[in-house]
């Protein structure tokens, strides 16, 4: 009897991870390039937030943040992944178990609006939204 679960549990095990590995995740090639955002008081309220973020064509995605908080600055940088699933923009940091998921609207080649469906942690504010704006000729990434 033992066997005849494990064999099925193995069955079930294999068919899942090869579901999930299988997924070809989808660029949106608008998305691609260098970009710069910010915000203020929607992540944490009195919390100056600046980030420039390189979505390379591969899905690969790095953040660099600054927070300005009562005149003092702290800087880091998130590696991640980022892709497209039904219509909607997904970010993924190495550190985070769940990704961020957005709607995303393309203004112009230069201006893309994110708007906040569901996020991997808490922010202020629950409405929470942003524009990124293109960085343009990055000589360290070729866009």
């Amino acid at each position: 009897m033992r066997k005849i679960v494990l064999i099925v549990f193995l069955i079930f095990s294999f068919s899942y991870f090869g579901k999930v590995y299988s997924k070809n995740p989808q660029i949106d090639t608008c998305l691609v390039g260098t970009w710069s955002g910010s915000e203020k008081d929607d992540q944490i309220k009195g919390v100056q937030m600046n980030w420039i973020q390189y979505r390379y064509p591969d899905g690969k995605l790095v953040t660099n943040f600054t927070a300005t908080y009562v005149g003092e600055q702290s800087v880091w940088v998130e590696t991640g992944k980022w892709w497209i699933e039904n219509g909607k923009f997904y970010e993924k940091s190495d550190d985070s178990k769940k990704p961020d998921i957005y709607n995303y609207e393309v203004v112009d080649k230069n201006h893309i609006i994110f708007r906040a469906i569901k996020l991997s942690s808490e922010f202020e504010n629950k409405n929470y939204q942003f524009v990124d704006t293109r960085v343009e000729d990055d000589k360290t990434t070729g866009f």
